[in-house]
């Protein structure tokens, strides 16, 4: 079995899940449409086990090459590869467009992975010809592979068919974070938050909540792992607490450098206002952290059963917020172990071996039941030049 996924760039969960692909007999290559995208502060090692393309530097590296171009790398690289199937880490770009485009022309079954959500698109706003054109789209697409099942009515609700949708897309290395060890003696108690510091992420009311927390006799510190142009203003609403040495803002890092935080952390908390998973909940779990999720983060419905696995909160209530912080911390032992197992129950549905066996069973739907979409195509077409 022979495929070609195409994606922005690899990421080290990306790279996790492509080498349980290789250790399953899967022969894989890889396309990067972005490779030089900061969007991801990841830094890549560039000892990968897989073929990897790079498409060619542009002015800007978080925007798509040209159409002519695009087309000029697919020609010519693909044709070399010769996969079974293509896989898609996406639909909106116009390199997955003009990639779908190939597909139908080449007669070639493509896969879109999709991890959208009904919540995200309610929380944007819906534009009826936008959700309209989707559906045309999704028309050209063999089989889908989802984060979860969030995402999965999200393509029920478009008219994808149950049966060609898969899951689950959103899984990390659990034994990695299960199984590291922090060996440095920890005294302090703290909530970890570790995101992007964008709007969305609801950064500035979890600070709220962190000093309702405190004026209401809460012990535990907070400390925020990220890089986003929300810095400022996080720095800026530290002026609230009661406490201001039990805050900290630590810069982006690395997995082999986040490990110790997690380990060394008492609860976790994912806050947005909209996430359309949110894998640091995965790693939290699989860290042994009693997890606080938004309601709108699409893990929430897979790993995060309230007041049994975790606890799930209305964003845009900071009081609910803060009485389920201290909550948390005064758990027993008992009930704080009792959370921990229930929610490393759930993940275990999201590792990388269902990872494995759950691609495949979508790259065999999608090569046995191949969708070549006319009228996809033609949607394609006027899409990818807006």
């Amino acid at each position: 079995m022979k495929i070609l996924i195409v994606l922005r760039n690899i990421g080290p969960y990306h790279n996790a899940r492509f080498e349980s692909l290789l250790e399953a007999n899967v022969n894989i290559s890889v396309f990067e449409t972005r490779p030089l995208s900061k969007e991801y502060l990841w830094i890549s090692n560039e000892k990968y086990k897989y073929d990897v393309y790079k498409f060619p530097n542009y002015y800007n590296s978080e925007v798509d090459i040209s159409n002519k171009d695009i087309d000029s790398f697919y020609n010519r690289y693909i044709n070399l590869i010769n996969p079974d199937v293509i896989i898609s880490i996406g639909w909106a770009d116009r390199t997955y467009q003009r990639l779908l485009i190939y597909g139908i022309n080449n007669k070639i079954p493509t896969m879109v992975v999709s991890d959208s959500i009904l919540k995200t698109e309610k929380n944007k706003g819906r534009w009826f010809m936008k959700e309209f054109i989707k559906k045309v789209i999704l028309q050209g697409y063999s089989a889908a592979f989802v984060a979860g099942t969030e995402s999965k009515n999200y393509l029920l609700n478009l008219g994808f068919k149950r049966e060609k949708i898969f899951w689950p897309w959103d899984v990390i290395d659990n034994n990695f974070f299960e199984n590291s060890i922090y060996k440095e003696s920890i005294s302090e108690k703290y909530f970890l938050c570790v995101s992007r510091l964008l709007k969305r992420k609801n950064l500035i009311n979890l600070i709220k909540s962190f000093a309702d927390y405190q004026n209401k006799g809460g012990k535990w510190g907070l400390k925020i792992i990220g890089s986003g142009n929300q810095y400022g203003r996080l720095i800026e609403s530290r002026e609230i607490l009661v406490d201001k040495s039990s805050f900290e803002i630590i810069n982006w890092l690395q997995l082999d450098q986040l490990i110790k935080y997690y380990k060394g952390a008492s609860a976790f908390i994912l806050p947005s206002y909209f996430d359309n998973w949110g894998l640091v909940v995965n790693e939290a779990i699989a860290s042994g952290l009693p997890c606080i999720v938004s309601k709108n983060c699409g893990c929430a419905v897979d790993l995060i059963s309230h007041n049994k696995s975790g606890f799930i909160f209305d964003p845009t209530n900071n009081s609910e917020l803060s009485f389920l912080m201290n909550k948390i911390e005064f758990q027993t032992n008992e009930e704080r172990g009792k959370m921990i197992n229930f929610a490393k129950v759930n993940l275990e549905l999201f590792d990388l071996d269902n990872f494995v066996i759950n691609l495949k069973k979508a790259i065999n739907e999608a090569i046995k039941n191949p969708r070549y979409s006319l009228f996809s195509k033609i949607f394609l077409r006027i899409t990818s030049l807006i």
